[in-house]
């Protein structure tokens, strides 16, 4: 069924519904596009089940200024006393009589009253339906789904010009669009005017016959103003920005913030947001305070809805999963030997979220994004969340915590650097008044998270039931408000469990010599008891699964083979103790370190074989050709008949030459011996070579040197 402005089709035209009288079955009706277009009469009988063809697209998406609202008031004043003469003003026979006597009264013309009342008519008898076509002016669209006009832009600005005014052609207009989408919208470094002058070197140049090039002149090629018109006119400044800066950059920092941070999260405990950041603050070695170890890495973790702060890291450990992990185990600590450790006064109102995980963790895709973080979601079912690149706003609570901690701080430490100080020109050299510690700029940062969580803020949105309850809004009283209906978002785990929970995971090698394990050799009670090691030995390697804190490789946790649950503490065994206090990555470059010296190890072998080689060939070759001249007749197996008195012989010329040398490094002078005594210690006597004589039938002076000494060695043998 139709009802008033309602768009109905009828023998292939579109009409508007302006008005019905059922009593006389008569309704009206205008022609929506037609130019000359009047009001004209149907039954209504006859189109009141048609269905309508066309609804009422959206409001016209133009914000009039005053002078146009002006424009529009007073046409609807003109004609304000003929739409409503109903049904007068649509019959054409009184139509005519009403308008002239109405432009009478005006003092206008027939044709301004017929252009509002067909506005009033097509457009839905509305007074928007009045305002001027102004969006209309001009040249229209590029290259998309708006109708390219005939009329040439003008560049209006001044009246009177020295020149013509350039009329663009729909060559120029490909051109103008080919340059902003290839050149101005792609790079943020290119200007409007660069691009436009690149626009017009390339098809706005001429020859001089001289092969010098000029730019056209003035009239002769578009204006930088129609060119900024045309980007403008055709490019919204969305996408003007967003292909500028691209995507990720415009949701950043040019986006409508429509909605609040807190929007989507039900209650404390639903989303805890976890980030790292540099501390603007140089620190000092502990036994020495002239010496500066740099600035610190501090992980905050903080509960979206209250602005709790839950968890904290602040050491030297680089922004990685390593350094989350002891956010993360933060949670858990125990605060009174936290506090108590960096001499902080303990007060347990100050942690009332002590133990307690979320329903998600929320941080960057760099660290959160390691694999060693599935164990945390599958221990501690937790559901870890990565937010995309380049969008810090996806956690902005714990973005800002920084910003306000380090706020709270840089009157207070010595040696804050402010960030904006490593861009200026000769900035002060703050570090030159770095005195802390580490362990006490770790008291700095807890006493600044106590108050954080104690300050009310001034900007938070209470929602209706807090203040109607003056909740005052610091984190404390918000937190402690919301825990009643929110319990069932936190779960409470023991330290033991996430620790354990918080340790990588990966695969060992049971070996001959050890678990072997990232370079490293292990063993445990439970290995040997059950005889791994040999069993590796004589039936082939197997594998077991480790839990391991990737600092150090002085232990790691073995699960057992008999439940898989079981953790057993694994140490280095003697083949690797030289890695004691190392951490795997040290490891993993001490052997890439020996992995380069194998090639130099191959190469030494070989040269140093090759130059024995060359000392040594000569010698051989000589005693070959020697034994080739002296060879006698006979087996070669009979050279081995005469050996031990050969030995014998050649051992007193080696006696000669080695032992009988003087100090002075010469030989001594025979002695004469008449008795021809050799004083040998055997068995405190003196053995006489006169004694011997009677065994060879001759002097035993007649005896060569190698047959005297075997025959003393003989008789020491029969224990003479």
């Amino acid at each position: 069924m139709l009802f008033k402005n309602d768009i109905f089709a009828f023998e292939g035209e579109t009409f508007r519904l302006l008005h019905t009288d059922t009593e006389r079955n008569s309704a009206w009706a205008i022609d929506t596009v037609g130019e000359v277009a009047w009001p004209v009469e149907f039954k209504w009988s006859s189109i009141v089940e048609l269905d309508i063809t066309l609804p009422d697209g959206p409001p016209r998406s133009i914000t009039p200024s005053f002078s146009v609202r002006l424009k529009r008031d007073l046409s609807l004043q003109r004609i304000r006393p003929l739409i409503d003469q109903v049904p007068g003003i649509f019959c054409p026979h009184t139509r005519g009589r009403l308008i002239k006597q109405r432009a009478l009264e005006l003092g206008c013309s027939d044709r301004t009253l017929h252009k509002d009342l067909r506005r009033w008519f097509q457009r839905g008898q509305t007074p928007d339906a009045l305002l001027a076509d102004y969006d209309n002016s001009g040249r229209h669209g590029t290259s998309g789904t708006a109708k390219r006009g005939k009329v040439a832009w003008a560049d209006a600005s001044k009246t009177a010009k020295k020149y013509e005014v350039y009329q663009l052609s729909e060559e120029d207009i490909t051109n103008i669009d080919e340059h902003i989408k290839n050149g101005y919208l792609k790079d943020l470094r290119i200007t409007k005017t660069a691009a436009y002058l690149r626009l017009l070197e390339k098809h706005f140049v001429n020859n001089d016959g001289n092969g010098k090039v000029y730019i056209n002149d003035a009239g002769n090629r578009p204006t930088l103003k129609q060119f900024i018109y045309f980007l403008n006119k055709n490019f919204p400044l969305e996408a003007q920005l967003r292909g500028r800066k691209g995507d990720k950059d415009f949701e950043l920092q040019d986006r409508a913030k429509l909605g609040t941070v807190g929007a989507d999260c039900r209650g404390v405990g639903h989303y805890y947001e976890i980030d790292a950041t540099i501390a603007d603050v140089f620190l000092v070695l502990t036994a020495d305070s002239n010496e500066i170890i740099g600035k610190p890495t501090l992980y905050l973790i903080i509960d979206r809805k209250s602005r709790l702060i839950v968890g904290y890291y602040c050491g030297l450990e680089n922004a990685s999963w390593v350094g989350a992990t002891q956010a993360i185990l933060s949670i858990v600590e125990d605060k009174r030997k936290l506090c108590e450790r960096y001499g902080v006064p303990y007060t347990p109102e100050d942690w009332p979220a002590h133990g307690l995980f979320p329903r998600e963790l929320l941080g960057d895709c760099s660290e959160m994004k390691s694999r060693a973080s599935n164990y945390v979601a599958e221990g501690l079912a937790i559901t870890l969340t990565n937010t995309p690149a380049k969008r810090g706003d996806y956690k902005g609570l714990v973005e800002c915590s920084f910003k306000l901690t380090q706020e709270d701080i840089k009157d207070v430490v010595p040696g804050y650097d402010p960030p904006a100080n490593a861009t200026k020109r000769q900035g002060k050299k703050y570090y030159k008044d770095a005195c802390l510690t580490l362990s006490e700029f770790n008291a700095i940062v807890i006493n600044a998270i106590i108050a954080h969580n104690r300050k009310a803020m001034p900007d938070y949105d209470l929602d209706i039931s807090e203040i109607t309850k003056g909740i005052l809004p610091t984190p404390l009283e918000l937190w402690n408000n919301d825990i009643q209906k929110s319990a069932s978002n936190l779960t409470r785990y023991a330290e033991l469990q996430v620790r354990h929970a918080l340790l990588e995971r990966d695969v060992a090698t049971v070996t001959e010599f050890g678990i072997l394990f990232k370079g490293c050799y292990y063993t445990c009670p439970e290995a040997q008891e059950n005889s791994w090691f040999v069993t590796a030995r004589h039936r082939g390697v197997f594998k077991v699964n480790v839990s391991f804190d990737r600092r150090r490789v002085n232990s790691i946790l073995i699960h057992s083979l008999k439940d898989g649950k079981t953790l057993i503490d694994a140490t280095l065994t003697r083949r690797s103790l030289k890695f004691e206090g190392m951490s795997f990555a040290e490891v993993q470059y001490c052997e890439k370190l020996a992995a380069k010296q194998e090639e130099a190890i191959k190469q030494n072998r070989l040269q140093t074989m090759h130059e024995f080689h060359e000392k040594t060939d000569p010698l051989v070759s000589g005693a070959q050709k020697r034994y080739a001249k002296q060879r006698v007749n006979g087996s070669r197996s009979s050279r081995r008949a005469d050996t031990k008195d050969s030995r014998m012989s050649e051992l007193q010329i080696e006696r000669d030459e080695i032992v009988n040398v003087s100090a002075a490094g010469t030989k001594p002078a025979p002695k004469s011996n008449p008795d021809n005594v050799v004083s040998l210690s055997v068995k405190h006597s003196s053995i006489n070579l006169t004694e011997i004589t009677s065994q060879h039938g001759a002097d035993a002076t007649s005896l060569t040197p190698a047959q005297r000494a075997q025959e003393i060695r003989k008789k020491m043998l029969n224990g003479y």
